[in-house]
């Protein structure tokens, strides 16, 4: 009983004493993307500067503030969000993530899983993040998922659609 306590213990996801000032830039990326969520806003002032610029195809943001009225808004509706990786390139204080996002709400494709590939650019500066812009297909993630909004976007895609 002791082992199994101390194994999960030993794996879980901040170990005791760990912070997000002890871990590298693209551990902070990846640690923040993958425990945001609707409980989880305090991460925001740990991860952004206080005159962080964030943009995304929604729109821009200034300021972490701001930012987390933008995530409380977003994520008071999702049931559940996962990002999964599948590749960082960092340079300096730079770092990009390619992920998956995979997201249930009830307010998108009938409550079903919506997957959609992208990825972010994070700019570091004294252990936080300065810039974040995510790059996705915001066709995919909403326009898609809206019943007869879907059906127009998809029917435009399959009509420029070329076959191999």
């Amino acid at each position: 009983m002791k082992i199994i306590l101390m194994i999960l213990l030993t794996m879980s996801s901040l170990s005791w004493g760990q912070t997000l000032n002890t871990m590298t830039n693209r551990e902070k990326f990846q640690f923040v993307f993958e425990k945001l969520n609707k409980d989880s806003m305090h991460l925001i002032p740990e991860f952004y500067a206080d005159d962080v610029e964030f943009v995304d195809p929604v729109g821009k943001i200034n300021g972490s503030k701001n930012i987390t009225k933008y995530y409380e808004n977003m994520y008071k509706n999702v049931k559940s969000i996962k990002f999964e990786f599948s590749n960082f390139v960092e340079n300096g204080d730079m770092v990009v993530g390619v992920w998956k996002m995979t997201l249930v709400t009830d307010k998108l494709n009938g409550g079903e899983p919506i997957a959609v590939d992208g990825n972010s650019v994070i700019k570091f500066k004294n252990g936080k993040a300065i810039y974040h812009r995510d790059y996705f297909d915001m066709g995919a993630f909403v326009y898609e998922n809206v019943p007869v909004l879907g059906f127009v976007v998809k029917k435009i895609k399959e009509r420029f659609k070329v076959e191999e």
